[in-house]
This record gives C-alpha cells, structure tokens and sequence, in this order.
C-alpha cells in the first residue's frame, strides 16, 4: 500500500529536485559555479573509473580506498578496525567451506553491522577530510544524487547502506542462487549448488589478497565481486571508459557541434535483442534505420545507440555495438556523429544511461531529444504505465517529460536523477 504514496513523492521531487544546469548555444557549461545544478551535481565533474564494475556499483567504496586520508581515518576507527578484523578471518576460514551457503554466512554484512558502520560514518562525517570528500566528490559526482537534500552525514549513511545492501545481493543472487529482479538474463550462470561451483569459488578465494590493515568492507566487496568474475557478469564494465574508445570520436567533435542549427540535441534508439546466434535483430536493423533518416533530415546532429549484452542470456552481441556498425556501414553516417550506451538491459534505462550519457559529455539541456522505435514500443514508452515502472525500478522518471509526436518517435527531456548509480542492478548499475 506504500508504493503508490512513495512513487507519488519521487514523481514530484524528480522535478524539482533535479532540475537541469544551464547552458550556452556552443553546449559548453556557462562557468565553473554555472556548472553546478541545484542538486550539487558538477557537469565537470570526472566519474574515474579505473575498476568498471567496482566503481560503477560501489563508487562510494571506491573513493574510500582511493582517499588516503579517508582510509586512514578508517583504519583508525577501533570499531571498523575491528569488523576488518573479523572479516579477514572470514576471508581464511572460507578456504574450509564445503558449500556456498557458508561463503554467504561469512561474508554477509548483517543489519546490525550495517548498522554499526553507520554510527561511526555518522560520526566521522564531521570531520574535515569526510566533509571535503562529500563536498569534492559524492556531491558533484551526481552518483548519490538521490541525496542531494540531505546533510552530509545523511548522505553519507545513506551511500554506504545502498553499498551494504548491493554486496549483500550479489552474495544472495551469484552464491546462493536467489533469482534476481529479471531472472532470465541475469539469473547466476552456474548450478551454484554444484561442486563445480563451489571448486570454482575456491579458486577465486585464492586470487585474494588483503594486508591486515584491509578496509573494513574490503573481504566483502573482494567475495563479491570476485562472484561476478565467476560467473562472467562484467556486462557493467564493458567498453568503459566510452569516452577513450566507442565514444572517443564523438566525444571530441562535440565542441565542432551548432547546437542552435538542429531542433533536437540527439537521437536516442531502443535495442531490441536479436535471437540466438544472430548479431543484429530485423527489429532493430529497423529501428537503427529510423534514426539515420531522421539524422540525414538533420533533426539532430547524434544519435545515441543503447542496449547492452542482453538476450540472449550470456549473448556475445551488444545491441548498441551491433546497430553501431549496422549505421556506419548502411548509411555512412561517421563515428563523430554517434554514441553508444552499450550497458541498458531494459527500456528503463535506456532512457536513465542516455541521460547519463547527456549530462556527462555536456549535450545542451536545454534542448529537447527524440527517441525512435517500433510502434508500439513507442506507444509503450509515452504511457502512464512506463512512468509507474520506472519508479518502481529506478525510483524516479528519467525524464522530465515525453511525448509522442509521431508513430515511431516521441520528443523527451532527460532528467539529471537518472545520474545516480544503483548497486541493486549490479550488471547496470
């Protein structure tokens, strides 16, 4: 009975949380202090993404390891020095497990301890080099912008709880075998009851190695991502970083771009996963030949090509990749003219990882985009429904607004929510 009164509140602080930072005709951010959105959100801020998977599902974690004032406050504290501790124990007596469940009971993070690690985050967040991380990175970053209005002690509790809870679900989905939201594409690879798997599992213990001065969470985040290593869910770090490979060219012509000769900012197209064996679905041969028409009418100067690795399960093709090539191949349209947004795995978030990709590489905000498909999947897309799913799933609408105008397309506004990394969706987070 609450969703519907929880939804309703994310549907109008999406809005007016989160409205977009302004820019000029040329695209560029205004200035530096121009650059900030009400929500804190940089647009010149850089999301490092030196360990893909890591970064993109536990940012937080991330930065903790990669301050090392921060980690040495950490080391200090007695009580997370102490949970680092037992976790390193656990991380030895694993070696002796004889099923999956007891690699779970030792590497799970309990609600109390949760719990506890929040006390003490809450705590250290007065501190300068806490206060500085927020104000330099969590903030700015626009990845826990669904903070935004909190304090930084807030912020920070409430970043470490999503962490926790993420770690713990890979642990519950990639050791134990719980289905996960979509069980079909990203259920675990493996009989996890299995002594295969669990002999696998051994051999990824093995290519751990912790100091005895290990971050408290560090045995845990190893194990965990050591679970998606083994059952080969790296989807979330394929192809990064974009803007130094698929998106390179793009990315540097963008400062070449009149933005005030074209009605719309981009192109965006939905993925259609093609059938086993088969790179490129007729659906979305056909849907990637809607864009280029709608391109070579000069509607948009981009196009932003979105799907991932998705079916089937385990599929070697990436429907953004596929169409990538499909466009430069048909219609010459060149590689400076397109993006991929190779990770979506559902029409959510192709919508949530294009805005991502709007507001991080500096596409006007002011500008309208236009996303083109089959009919009714268009038809889907500009529904009441689609809106309630998003919330449901993302916990917020990322866009400001859609519209259909013919169709095969509808005219949108990305919303500069869908910025925040989601630990619950570790292959797209």
């Amino acid at each position: 009975m609450l969703r519907p009164l929880i939804f309703s509140f994310v549907l109008l602080t999406n809005v007016s949380f989160f409205p977009n930072a302004p820019f000029n005709s040329s695209g560029l951010a205004l200035a530096q202090n121009a650059a900030l959105t009400p929500s804190g959100f940089d647009s010149t801020y850089k999301l490092t993404l030196r360990n893909p998977v890591q970064d993109k599902n536990f940012y937080l974690l991330s930065l903790f390891q990669r301050n090392p004032e921060v980690g040495k406050l950490l080391r200090r504290n007695p009580v997370l020095k102490k949970l680092g501790r037992e976790k390193l124990q656990a991380l030895r007596m694993a070696a002796n497990c004889d099923d999956v469940g007891c690699f779970h009971r030792l590497f799970r993070l309990s609600d109390p301890t949760i719990e506890t690690v929040a006390t003490e985050l809450k705590a250290l967040a007065k501190h300068p080099q806490f206060k500085k991380l927020v104000m330099k990175d969590l903030r700015p970053s626009g990845a826990f912008i669904k903070y935004s209005r909190q304090s930084d002690a807030e912020m920070l509790v409430a970043a470490w709880k999503d962490a926790a809870n993420g770690m713990n679900r890979l642990l519950r989905v990639y050791c134990l075998g719980k289905d996960p939201f979509y069980k079909d594409i990203d259920r675990a690879s493996f009989d996890v009851s299995s002594e295969e798997y669990r002999k696998l599992l051994k051999v990824k213990l093995t290519e751990i190695s912790l100091s005895r001065d290990s971050l408290f969470f560090e045995p845990t985040l190893d194990f965990a991502l050591k679970l998606l290593e083994a059952n080969r869910r790296d989807e979330a770090g394929r192809y990064e970083p974009l803007e130094q490979g698929e998106n390179k060219a793009c990315v540097q012509d963008m400062k070449n771009i009149r933005w005030s000769d074209y009605p719309y900012s981009f192109i965006l197209v939905l993925g259609s996963g093609p059938p086993e064996g088969v790179n490129l679905s007729n659906i979305g041969a056909k849907r990637a030949d809607q864009a280029a028409q709608l391109f070579l009418e000069h509607k948009a100067p981009l196009i932003i090509l979105s799907g991932g690795h998705v079916h089937p399960m385990q599929t070697p093709y990436c429907e953004a990749i596929e169409m990538k090539k499909y466009v430069m191949e048909k219609f010459k349209i060149p590689e400076k003219s397109i993006l991929v947004e190779p990770h979506a795995r559902h029409t959510t978030t192709n919508f949530r990882n294009a805005a991502r990709l709007a507001f991080r590489y500096g596409i006007p905000a002011d500008l309208k985009a236009l996303v083109t498909s089959s009919e009714d999947h268009i038809a889907v897309a500009t529904k009441e429904g689609f809106r309630i799913r998003c919330g449901t799933e993302l916990g917020y609408f990322p866009m400001e607004f859609i519209n259909r105008i013919s169709p095969i397309a509808a005219e949108f506004k990305p919303a500069v929510a869908s910025l925040f990394l989601d630990a619950n969706d570790p292959l797209d987070p």
